[in-house]
């Protein structure tokens, strides 16, 4: 698996079209967060492979970054989505939440390592595919304002339970889907949990 095959994996499940995000009552600042020029970055970080007579060795490892503007943008579209299950808006009285994003979940490996060992009559086969999440968490500093004034500032992170998954599904592409859409939706747990942290706060 090269970096330009696993991109075009990763690629398409963050192309969808965003709704326009806005609301009177909450200001978003992504500033904090790194626009970086590519949608998806992938780095090779390991390449092995070691082919002997009788024992075969390979480690492919590649990390997988999402810019994280594109996840700031979802988290605001979730948090918007949350806010107004929530009632959040009820509980602000007319007052403006301004929220500024510090750190977002946005980064994977994916890894595929195993060895074969050749004997006489028989072979024994190990092997990996897997995808782990960084260990990043969702750290958001936030500001109540009334008329301009300041009335209560913070700041709040949830964590990250995003957990690894192996391919026991064969296709690299469909497994990788897989794992993207778990990722989507921990972001929105994450989005969640935050929102109703906020509520006890505010």
């Amino acid at each position: 698996m090269g970096q330009k095959k696993f991109t075009s994996f990763v690629t398409p499940k963050f192309q969808e079209t965003k709704a326009n995000s806005s609301n009177d009552n909450f200001t978003f600042d992504l500033a904090g967060l790194e626009n970086k020029t590519s949608l998806i970055t992938s780095t090779k970080v390991k390449s092995q492979f070691i082919p002997a007579i009788l024992y075969w060795q390979w480690n492919n490892t590649i990390k997988c970054e999402v810019n994280p503007v594109i996840v700031g943008q979802s988290f605001q579209e979730n948090f918007l989505l949350y806010a107004d299950s929530l009632k959040i808006q009820e509980k602000l009285q007319g007052r403006k939440l301004e929220m500024k994003l510090e750190n977002i979940p946005n980064s994977f490996v994916y890894t595929h390592k195993g060895n074969s060992v050749i004997l006489i009559i028989v072979y024994t086969v190990s092997d990996l595919e897997a995808i782990f999440p960084q260990k990043q968490d969702l750290i958001v500093s936030y500001k109540l304002t009334q008329n301009g004034s300041t009335i209560k500032a913070g700041k709040l992170t949830a964590s990250n339970k995003d957990q690894p998954i192996k391919n026991v599904w064969k296709s690299t592409k469909k497994f990788t889907w897989l794992y993207i859409d778990q990722f989507k939706q921990n972001s929105k747990s994450m989005t969640k949990e935050l929102v109703e942290k906020l509520m006890t706060e505010i």
